[in-house]
């Protein structure tokens, strides 16, 4: 019978501090000093906000990036399961245990940047809000790089290439560029990262539900392929 990996927490809390703790702190005290002191002169009303909620939207994404990448690949190609799991410990359950305790450094790490947005913001931009926002954006990157992970070395870069590839396709639509055809299929099936805009209102509605089922089905799929590939076919490509 496998054991469930709670007995692992401490190691694995200690070991995601010293690995992708450190690249979130540099990540978020550079990016909430850039909040803090940053003078930006702008044209318009709004200008100065749009920046500084650029910024936190895009240290909430190197955060996802950083505590997930590599998640199972990187055991898999140093051989390291063969010690994770010598003891009957479920790899499914393991590999939950690492990815919720990633989304919770990146909720801390949220907060810290999120806050510094809000003294510069003010009441405009609710920090509760805010690290819903990214809990739900955790869900949709963190389960896709969890899932590119269980099948290659490259599943950070290729989850990033994703995102970037979605406000491409984004952005041609506001345009008119990219309303119909392949591109508007393409956008319909890629992740929703557009509804989880740490700018934007949280999703309600189907809006939400499409994130909750989209970001629930991709973390179960990386499980699944968990469970069912045989541990012994080694280091992914």
């Amino acid at each position: 019978m496998s054991a469930m990996p709670i007995r692992y927490l401490p190691w694995m809390a200690l070991d995601l501090a010293r690995s992708a703790g450190l690249g979130m702190a540099l990540v978020g005290v550079l990016a909430a000093f850039l909040i803090s002191s940053m003078t930006v002169v702008t044209t318009g009303t709004g200008g100065e906000e749009m920046v500084f909620l650029g910024i936190l939207d895009f240290a909430v994404t190197l955060f996802a990036l950083l505590a997930t990448a590599g998640i199972v690949s990187t055991d898999f190609a140093f051989g390291y399961y063969r010690t994770l799991f010598a003891r009957p410990i479920s790899p499914p359950l393991y590999y939950l245990q690492r990815w919720l305790l990633g989304g919770l450094l990146v909720l801390l790490a949220t907060s810290v940047v999120g806050l510094a947005a809000a003294a510069r913001i003010g009441a405009q931009l609710p920090i509760g809000l805010v690290l819903v926002q990214s809990a739900l954006f955790y869900l949709l990157l963190g389960g896709l790089v969890l899932l590119l992970s269980t099948i290659t070395r490259r599943d950070w870069l290729i989850a990033a290439l994703v995102v970037a590839a979605h406000a491409g396709l984004g952005a041609a639509g506001s345009l008119g560029a990219g309303g119909t055809g392949a591109a508007a299929v393409l956008y319909t099936l890629l992740p929703p990262f557009g509804l989880v805009d740490v700018s934007e209102q949280v999703p309600t509605g189907a809006n939400l539900v499409h994130v909750l089922l989209y970001g629930i089905a991709l973390v179960v799929a990386a499980l699944a392929v968990i469970r069912l590939r045989p541990l012994a076919r080694g280091a992914r490509e």
